[in-house]
């Protein structure tokens, strides 16, 4: 079924309920208000980005236990707040937070051409950390990630080029995913996001 970027409320329920796409189309739409915020209240690029991975990490990880929200957009942004502001509390990396208390507080206001350079850089180090990943895994392992998410072959299709029955490319694969989950350390779902939109 095609899912709706406009219905928040109905993407966030299918997300709760482990559905990949609406956790995709979550981050795709909030992505950049989220990095426009946070801009305002950490001027450390890197740290940013760190936080606002962490943050969807998170979110992916609890995501059965999340409440439902009237707002996902002032939910994101409030939870990004308090990231920022325990990181500040640690590492006084913050300067001039103001209080946030609604969606649109005259915050949001985005400059496009930095929210999209920073946006890219969160895609970037991800991608970095992937490649890095990859090259620890066994030969095998690195060509079934290839042949499956590079060059699009089905598992029946592998299968006939590996010589394998279904069931052991089935396996291989989601050992291969497994390494990297542990070497990577966040989620299968992120790892194959990542392969799904290289750019």
């Amino acid at each position: 079924m095609q899912l709706s970027h406009d219905d928040d409320a109905l993407l966030w329920r299918k997300f709760k309920n482990d559905d990949k796409d609406a956790f995709a189309m979550l981050y795709q739409k909030h992505i950049i208000p989220l990095i426009a915020y946070g801009a305002k209240l950490c001027p450390d690029r890197d740290q940013l980005k760190d936080q606002i991975q962490e943050l969807f990490v998170e979110l992916w990880n609890s995501r059965r236990s999340l409440s439902d929200t009237d707002s996902v957009r002032f939910y994101l942004l409030k939870a990004l707040r308090y990231k920022l502001i325990r990181l500040e509390k640690h590492r006084h990396l913050l300067t001039g937070i103001r209080q946030f208390e609604e969606e649109d507080a005259g915050m949001l206001r985005e400059d496009p051409v930095e929210a999209s350079i920073v946006e890219k850089e969160i895609h970037e180090s991800f991608r970095v950390l992937l490649k890095t990943a990859i090259g620890h895994l066994t030969s095998r392992q690195q060509e079934i990630i290839q042949l499956h998410f590079y060059q699009g072959l089905t598992h029946q299709q592998i299968a006939r080029l590996m010589d394998m029955n279904y069931q052991s490319v089935s396996n291989l694969l989601y050992n291969a995913l497994s390494r990297l989950k542990q070497q990577m350390k966040i989620p299968v779902l992120a790892i194959v996001f990542l392969f799904l939109h290289p750019a």
